[in-house]
């Protein structure tokens, strides 16, 4: 139990005391993080005595990195370092960021007592301390050569609080300083080179994507040379102290900026418009960690950077990489230049929330990697530049091209304007003859009325004004019936077709399909005009090759039926036949209706006539010219052609319907219904 007592002891003031540094000519200038100790000071209250105190009871902490990083807290942190320094040139501690808002140098003057330099981003300038894009404080030279010193250093930020401290002679200070000054002076001059040649791209172009891209590299600029490398001694104190105090302002600028150059740059509005609404959440985060960043929310901010930053770069880079997938070429170059920022910021962010240990080559990774995107986004830009111009030349050429026709157009005006007359004249015979074709109708129409219409009612009116009825017989009675009869029949004929031409002339017939047999139509069909067939002495014959059933309108196809059943009937001679055939393919049933015709009716004339006119049969019936007609409308509406041939004197009156299909049956009338 002893021995681990003294194993623990032993343990833990191993790891409350650091190494002494030795200054020499060989010491490098590099951070010392792992060669100093340090304290946290929660209520950042405590006293130098209070520390030194700590530092005796052994509660100061090695570090385990070379530079030290605190992350982002309110508390303050003392650093003890000590060294000996056994050359007689001037040493130096160098704090090698500027960023720190508090910074108190303590360094031992006599035994037991201490002077404090107070410094920092925020704080008045000190004579004491060199204040550049870091600070630079003399270490006291000891009286006896050889012996320990010990200096302390508080540290208080209100943003992620990391310190490179570095210690070096003169001769090493300037030659440190002077080869991380030239890094930065080529970087800041890339910097402004991109920024001078976009702006005047702009300038030329009034392309907003080059101004987004301008805007985009002077927030970055002024954050991450001015804030985060410490170049705003340059300008004034007022610069200084605000933005150390703001420095995510420039930081959410930047970013917004880089937003709106990817949204133009992609053409996310045409190639990904589902994004559109993403790019804006991102806008207005970026709006908001602005908004805190003025109000001076300094730490809260920070932490909201880090997120966003580290989101927003994913995020855009998969955009890139989505709208290159989807065949926006130009996205290359931004996908390579977006994967420098992606990688440099991710990195950053998990070193600064300590996922990785933060060193050297994390302090200046990000600016090169902020550097490599803007150069490549260059490219990419000089790339979208050459495109835009090649468009513009394509587009001039075009431009002459339409010039060029113009003049050809202008050349031959007077031969267009011909074809219009002649075209317009065209019309107006058609609407002549439109017209013609119109009162043609009507005075068929009153025709009809006149004729088809008066004689039998005529003859039923002098049938029932017979005075002397007692004086005829029974067999004179019976024929009076009969004839009446077929007066009665061709009135419901020729009635019923002028009111099924009428509906259809006024679009008011609705053509409504369904399931039924075409053999049971006709076969019902000729059970009605069997007594007609047979006062002719006519021989019919039905033939039925396909007994299919058919999807049409019902009530249309038997009007068609009947039309042509009693047209076949009025014009065959006496005791010739009529020959209807029902057959059909894969898609249609065909029907014809096939009888021969006297030589008193001009067959060429039935083929061809365009206006069917009423035609008298072979005992003298009347044939309503307006049938035929309403039969080829009828069967057009479902869907059919009816056609009309001879052969061997024979007329042949064809017309085709669709077949029942039960999986067709549903589109099939839809469609009619849309065409009725």
């Amino acid at each position: 139990m002893r021995s681990l007592t003294i194993l623990l002891l032993f343990l833990v003031t191993g790891t409350a005391k650091g190494e002494v540094i030795v200054i020499g000519k060989d010491l490098p200038y590099t951070s010392l993080g792992r060669s100093v100790t340090y304290l946290k000071d929660n209520g950042g209250r405590l006293t130098l005595g209070q520390v030194i105190k700590a530092d005796q009871q052994h509660k100061f902490l090695k570090s385990n990195a070379d530079v030290l990083n605190f992350g982002n807290t309110a508390a303050a942190y003392w650093v003890k370092c000590s060294y000996i320094n056994r050359s007689r040139d001037n040493a130096f501690l160098i704090l090698d960021i500027s960023s720190i808002e508090e910074i108190d140098f303590y360094a031992q003057d006599s035994p037991g007592k201490y002077s404090r330099i107070h410094s920092g981003s925020t704080a008045a300038l000190n004579p004491k301390v060199i204040t550049a894009n870091n600070y630079i404080f003399s270490l006291p030279i000891s009286a006896y050569p050889g012996k320990t010193e010990t200096i302390y250093l508080r540290l208080r930020t209100n943003n992620i609080l990391f310190a490179p401290l570095k210690i070096a002679l003169s001769q090493r200070l300037i030659a440190g300083i002077n080869a991380i000054d030239s890094l930065e002076a080529i970087s800041i001059g890339i910097l402004l080179a991109l920024l001078l040649f976009n702006m005047s791209v702009y300038v030329k172009s009034r392309d907003l994507t080059y101004l987004y891209y301008s805007i985009r590299i002077l927030g970055l600029f002024i954050f991450l040379i001015f804030y985060f490398r410490g170049y705003s001694y340059l300008l004034n104190e007022n610069f200084r102290h605000y933005i150390n105090t703001h420095p995510h302002i420039f930081l959410g600028i930047g970013s917004m900026a880089g937003i709106a150059f990817s949204n133009r740059f992609l053409n996310l509005k045409a190639v990904l418009p589902c994004s559109v609404k993403l790019v804006r959440v991102l806008s207005v985060a970026w709006l908001t960690l602005i908004v805190i960043s003025m109000l001076g929310y300094k730490a809260v901010g920070s932490d909201i950077s880090q997120f966003l930053s580290a989101f927003t770069a994913l995020t855009l880079l998969g955009l890139g990489i989505t709208a290159y997938v989807n065949g926006y070429k130009l996205a290359l170059y931004y996908i390579f230049a977006w994967s420098f920022v992606c990688l440099t910021t991710v990195w950053t962010v998990l070193s600064l929330a300590g996922f990785f240990p933060y060193n050297e080559s994390s302090f200046h990774l990000m600016p090169l990697g902020f550097i490599f995107e803007l150069l490549l986004l260059s490219l990419a830009l000089g790339d979208r530049l050459r495109e835009m111009k090649k468009s513009k030349l394509q587009g001039q050429a075009d431009q002459l091209k339409v010039q060029e026709e113009n003049l050809y157009l202008i050349g031959s005006q007077n031969e267009r304007l011909e074809k219009i007359v002649e075209s317009r004249t065209r019309a107006l015979k058609k609407l002549v003859q439109s017209l013609e074709q119109a009162n043609a109708d009507k005075t068929r129409i009153f025709s009809i009325i006149a004729h088809d219409l008066r004689s039998p009612f005529n003859s039923l009116i002098s049938l029932f004004s017979l005075n002397d009825m007692n004086l005829l017989t029974f067999e004179d009675v019976k024929k009076l019936l009969n004839d009446s009869r077929k007066n009665v029949d061709n009135i419901h004929n020729t009635l019923n077709n002028l009111l099924y031409w009428a509906q259809s002339q006024m679009k008011g017939i609705i053509t409504s399909p369904s399931r039924f047999n075409m053999r049971v139509m006709v076969e019902d069909l000729m059970l009605v005009y069997q007594p007609l067939i047979r006062k002719k002495n006519i021989k019919t014959e039905v033939v039925v090759d396909d007994d299919a059933d058919v999807f049409a309108d019902l009530n249309q196809i038997n009007l068609v039926m009947r039309n042509l059943i009693d047209n076949a009937i009025k014009f065959t001679p006496l005791g010739y036949h009529i020959h209807i055939r029902i057959w059909g393919n894969s898609n249609f049933i065909y029907v014809d209706v096939c009888n021969p015709i006297s030589d008193t009716i001009n067959i060429d004339r039935l083929i061809h006539k365009e206006r069917n006119e009423s035609s008298y049969g072979t005992s003298n019936e009347r044939g309503i010219g307006l049938g035929l007609h309403l039969c080829r409308d009828f069967v057009e509406k479902n869907g059919g052609m009816l056609k009309v041939s001879k052969k061997n004197e024979c007329i042949i009156l064809r017309f085709n319907i669709l077949k029942f299909i039960s999986e067709a049956s549903s589109a099939i009338e839809a469609s009619l219904m849309e065409e009725a």
